[in-house]
C-alpha cells in the first residue's frame, strides 16, 4: 500500500510542472548501484518525471555522451565527476547514489599473492574512468610508481577475455565479473573496503537544466524507487538481476559491497558537509597524481542552496 502512495505522490509532484519539454536524458552503465533510476524505469516513474534513462556498456561511453551533448545529465563516480567539471563541463552533484565499501575490486591470477607483487605484472584498466583513480591508490599501498607496471587500457567487459587469454595479470573491476573472475583463475586481492569513503557515485546534470522544480523531481523519483526496491525485495531483486544480468551470487556480492544513496546518507553527505569535504580531499589527491589539469572551486560541483529549500 505504501509503494502504491509513493507511486501516486510521484504523479503529484509531476503533475505540478508548468508545461511537458524535453525528458532529461541521463546516462549510466550497467551498475547495481544505480539500480532505483532502473527500477523507476521499470514501474514508469521515470517518464512520468520526463527523465529517459540512456544505457551505455561502459562508464567511458556515458561520458562521450555528456561530452557530445546527447545525455545532460549522468551516473558517474566523484573523481570522474571531477575530471568533467575540470574540462568545462558546468555539473551540478544532485544526489550521491551509493558509496562503494567493496565492490570495486583489483583481481590477480593466485600467484600474486601481494600488492607488490605487481611489479612489472600487467594490469587491465578502463582508462579515463574509475578504474585509473583507483589504480592511484593501489599503488600507493603497494609502494609502487606507475612506472613499475604496465596499464593495458581496454574496456571493463574485456577483463575476463584478457584474464583467460593471459594477455593481463589483474585486472580492476567490479563485483559483477566476481564468478568470472574466479573462473578464470584470479581472485580478489584488494577491493574498496580497504579504502575510506573514497568511491562515491554521485547523479550529476548539466546546471544549465537544473530548477528547483527538476531537483524536486530526480529526488522524489530516486527515493521512492529505493523504497519501493527495499520493500519488496523478492520481487525486484529478481527484476534488477535480470535487468542487469547478475545471478544470485554475484547480486549479493556487489550488493554487501555497496552502502545506497537513502536520505539519511544524502543528508549527512550534502547538509553536514561530508560531500564538500571529500570534493576537496579528492581534487588533491588528483592533482598530485596528475589526474586533474588545475584546480577548480570545487563549491561549483554542489547546489547552490542548502537542503530541502534548493
Amino acid at each position: 500500500m505504501r509503494t502504491i502512495l509513493i507511486a501516486m505522490l510521484c504523479v503529484l509532484f509531476i503533475s505540478g510542472c508548468e508545461s511537458p519539454s524535453d525528458p532529461l536524458r541521463i546516462g549510466s552503465n550497467r551498475w547495481l548501484g544505480y539500480a532505483p533510476i532502473y527500477l523507476a524505469d521499470e514501474l514508469g516513474w521515470a517518464t512520468s518525471a520526463n527523465i529517459r534513462l540512456v544505457e551505455y556498456p561502459t562508464s567511458n561511453g556515458v561520458i562521450r555522451g555528456l561530452h557530445n551533448g546527447l545525455l545532460n545529465a549522468a551516473m558517474l563516480t566523484l573523481d570522474e565527476a571531477l575530471v568533467l567539471q575540470n574540462t568545462g563541463h558546468d555539473i551540478e552533484i544532485l544526489l550521491v547514489t551509493n558509496l562503494s565499501i567493496g565492490s570495486d575490486i583489483l583481481y590477480a591470477q593466485s600467484s600474486i599473492e601481494t600488492l607488490a607483487d605487481l611489479k612489472g605484472k600487467r594490469i587491465a584498466v578502463e582508462g579515463g574512468t574509475l578504474g585509473a583513480f583507483f589504480l592511484a591508490h593501489i599503488l600507493d599501498e603497494a609502494q609502487l610508481s606507475q612506472t613499475d607496471i604496465e596499464v593495458v587500457n581496454i574496456p571493463a567487459y574485456l577483463h575476463i577475455e584478457a584474464l583467460n587469454k593471459g594477455a593481463v595479470d589483474a585486472s580492476i573491476n567490479t563485483a559483477a565479473i566476481h564468478n568470472q573472475a574466479l573462473a578464470s583463475g584470479a581472485v580478489p586481492l584488494f577491493s574498496s573496503r580497504n579504502l575510506r569513503n573514497e568511491i562515491i557515485d554521485v547523479l550529476v546534470v548539466n546546471r544549465e537544466y537544473i530548477t528547483p522544480k527538476l531537483r524536486e523531481h530526480i529526488r522524489t523519483v530516486w527515493y521512492s524507487s529505493l523504497d519501493a526496491w527495499f520493500e519488496n525485495r523478492e520481487k525486484n531483486d529478481a527484476f534488477i538481476q535480470k535487468r542487469l544480468g547478475l545471478d544470485n551470487l554475484t547480486f549479493t556480492q556487489a550488493l554487501n559491497g555497496m552502502v545506497m544513496g537513502d536520505k539519511a546518507l544524502n543528508f549527512l553527505y550534502f547538509d553536514e558537509g561530508v560531500l564538500a569535504e571529500r570534493i576537496e580531499a579528492m581534487q588533491a589527491y588528483m592533482l598530485e597524481k596528475g589526474q586533474l589539469k588545475q584546480p577548480i572551486n570545487t563549491k561549483l560541483l554542489l547546489p547552490a542552496c542548502p537542503g530541502d529549500s534548493c
